[in-house]
């Protein structure tokens, strides 16, 4: 829009130019090579334009065939990575629909044309290529092989969390959700699994933090937030009742404010208070 305006302007001032000359008659003489030329001003005017747009063609000319190789092979660039991701597309596509066949031949094809490096995303679709072909063990590698890049470290998590599930082996599926649960906590499968760990393992300052974790991504929201915390909070007052009852008694009155409907935690606050012949209200 800018360039177009540029040169309405242009015209626009070579025609005020040109009828400023035609209302304004005059001669020019020019004396080369002992020899006389006599031209009106408007001759002249339209030699000097002709001969500057001449070396302009000229230049753009020169520029066009000293540039052009770079813009040949950046074209044939371009062609070929739109290509790629079309076929990475069309793939993934077909590892949705579950065509195994074609989402491997796409897998190649978009290897080919597209660098991994360049797009993280033919990995996956080589990993899911393996699945609906059966190669799980191959499968199984290549989410592993994720792992070494940031960009697909959740994504590599994720496949084989989903495979130590499928294999049965729930220590693996929750090493691999713990790991992805500490970097990203707004991860529902991974934070899950996790808090379903740290609860069976009694570590409830851990299960606290993660609850605190996925209320700040607002993955859960304030009032399923204070809920879980005053499970969790009752929970490690029953653990610490014989051991620290302070500890326990702390714990309980906070899980009463948090959730004053939820009975086992009033329970054993009030069973702490009794105890400790401290009757004021909590």
């Amino acid at each position: 829009m800018i360039r177009l305006l540029a040169f309405l302007a242009v015209v626009f001032a070579l025609g005020l130019g040109f009828a400023w000359l035609a209302d304004r008659p005059g001669e020019m003489l020019v004396t080369f090579n002992g020899y006389q030329y006599q031209v009106t001003l408007m001759v002249a005017a339209v030699a000097i334009v002709a001969v500057v747009a001449a070396v302009m063609i000229v230049w753009w000319l020169i520029k066009s065939l000293w540039n052009s190789p770079y813009t040949i092979a950046r074209y044939f660039r371009v062609r070929r990575r739109d290509r790629g991701y079309q076929a990475l597309s069309t793939g993934m596509i077909a590892a949705g629909a579950g065509d195994g066949a074609l989402a491997r031949k796409k897998t190649k094809e978009a290897a080919k044309l597209i660098s991994a490096d360049q797009e993280p995303l033919i990995n996956l679709l080589d990993a899911q290529a393996s699945l609906l072909e059966g190669d799980h063990e191959g499968a199984r590698e290549k989410f592993e092989r994720m792992l070494d890049d940031p960009e697909m470290r959740l994504l590599g998590l994720r496949g084989l969390y989903l495979e130590a599930e499928r294999l049965g082996d729930r220590n693996a599926a929750r090493h691999y959700a713990g790991r992805a649960a500490a970097v990203a906590p707004q991860l529902a499968w991974a934070a899950e699994s996790t808090l379903e760990e740290l609860t069976e393992r009694g570590d409830w300052d851990g299960a606290l933090k993660l609850v605190e974790a996925q209320k700040s991504t607002r993955q859960i929201e304030r009032d399923a937030a204070n809920r879980r915390r005053a499970v969790l909070l009752t929970a490690k007052a029953q653990a610490l009742v014989d051991t620290d009852p302070n500890a326990a008694r702390a714990a309980a009155l906070e899980a009463n404010k948090l959730a004053p409907d939820f009975a086992p935690a009033a329970v054993i606050a009030a069973d702490l208070v009794i105890r400790q012949n401290d009757v004021r209200k909590g």
